[in-house]
């Protein structure tokens, strides 16, 4: 699953950002302290004209902190990373964002994985919606089904057997 995330980094790389770097500027830094509120942006607006840039530095800061731990399990995220996943790649890394954010916020829970994988979803299941929003065919039937699941109050409890089984922790 890493090398989904490393290859979605590498594709990042043409974003604007890289262009200011190789111009010789010093690139932009995410801090922790920005993470929450960069997090909600892309939940809320996935299109942002500045949403490539700002994943990208979020995922390069998300690989060299220390304040959030990133547990990316397929079975839970499934069908992404597949190809043809509608927002596939923003799709993952918005689960990745979420989960840091989580993290960021409640220190305390740093590395917890229940908590952490249902804050990675819940996250990916807003920037889900705001997709939607824009483009109704982007549909992808078992998000669809976890934001039923949300809007009833299970998804918790959905998600806790799939993250035990699909999360191996090292």
């Amino acid at each position: 699953m890493r090398l989904a995330v490393l290859v979605f980094v590498a594709a990042m790389a043409l974003s604007p950002i890289a262009t200011t770097a190789a111009a010789g500027r010093k690139a932009p830094r995410i801090e922790s302290s920005q993470v929450v509120g960069l997090t909600r942006l892309l939940e809320e607006q996935p299109h942002h004209e500045q949403a490539p840039a700002i994943r990208a530095l979020m995922l390069e800061w998300e690989d060299k902190t220390s304040d959030a731990v990133d547990y990316v399990c397929p079975g839970v995220l499934s069908p992404v990373p597949d190809d043809g996943v509608p927002n596939g790649p923003e799709l993952l890394a918005q689960f990745i964002f979420g989960s840091a954010a989580f993290q960021v916020a409640s220190p305390a829970q740093k590395g917890a994985l229940q908590p952490g994988q249902l804050a990675g979803m819940r996250s990916m299941l807003k920037a889900y919606q705001s997709f939607l929003a824009n483009d109704p065919s982007a549909r992808v039937p078992r998000f669809d089904e976890l934001l039923d699941k949300e809007a009833d109050g299970s998804l918790a409890a959905y998600l806790e057997p799939i993250v035990t089984a699909e999360c191996k922790q090292e």
